[in-house]
């Protein structure tokens, strides 16, 4: 399998302030029950990164808990629930979600090297689209962390626009569930777009569903078009 760029897994740890932690460098453990932090996910890419799990897999023996626990929307509701101030919560949400965007590059590689890893992919942007979800309900004053989460939220997005795309990989059922997912977050992801991204996701999903013609694929897309104009 192709190893993540040393500089995208330093970019992570340094998000993460944890640069040059050997706890983390080289993981001894691997969390498998309650809520992961920020840190645990950062420890779960390098379990990976250096052959402690291989890539997991839902439904696995050995590796399913590890992705249950991946993708558990607990991790995050522990994050906002604690006493924590917005800034902090909106660093650790940041990491997760920089930490997941290398987990959603790896599976999207197997993928495209014919591993059998939709579901997995799918799985994974269905949360990432949850987590932005989240982020975009904090509060953000600075117009520096205002461009930096619109940057973040817009990358995601892509990701997600780029699986419905590609519907011969994927069975209707995945490409409805993500369609879904994306129309059910977006009206709050959107209001920390700004203008531009915001009508170039209305652009693509526009001629995404002009050219899909599964029925229910077409109306899938066509609802999340109408979630994304919004009250425009």
């Amino acid at each position: 399998m192709k190893l993540l760029p040393r500089q995208s897994l330093a970019a992570v740890l340094v998000l993460a302030g944890l640069a040059g932690a050997p706890a983390f460098a080289n993981p001894q453990r691997l969390p498998v029950s309650g809520p992961w932090s920020s840190g645990d996910y950062v420890e779960a890419i390098f379990a990976v990164q250096n052959g402690v799990i291989t890539l997991p897999r839902q439904g696995n023996p050995k590796t399913g808990m590890f992705f249950d626990r991946l993708i558990d929307r607990g991790n995050i509701e522990a994050v906002m629930a604690a006493s924590l101030s917005q800034a902090e919560k909106r660093r650790d949400i940041l990491i997760i979600l920089s930490a997941t965007g290398e987990f959603r590059g790896r599976y999207g590689y197997a993928v495209a090297l014919g591993d059998d890893v939709q579901g997995e992919l799918v799985a994974i942007q269905i949360f990432r689209l949850y987590l932005i979800d989240r982020l975009a309900t904090l509060d953000m004053q600075d117009e520096a962390e205002k461009i930096r989460c619109s940057s973040a939220i817009a990358t995601a997005l892509a990701g997600t626009l780029d699986t419905l795309a590609e519907g011969p990989l994927f069975t209707t059922d995945q490409l409805l569930a993500l369609s879904a997912a994306l129309g059910r977050h977006y009206p709050v992801i959107r209001t920390k777009l700004d203008p531009e991204e915001n009508q170039s996701i209305l652009q693509r999903l526009q001629g995404m569903a002009a050219a899909q013609s599964d029925p229910a694929l077409k109306s899938a897309f066509a609802g999340a078009l109408a979630a994304a104009r919004g009250g425009n």
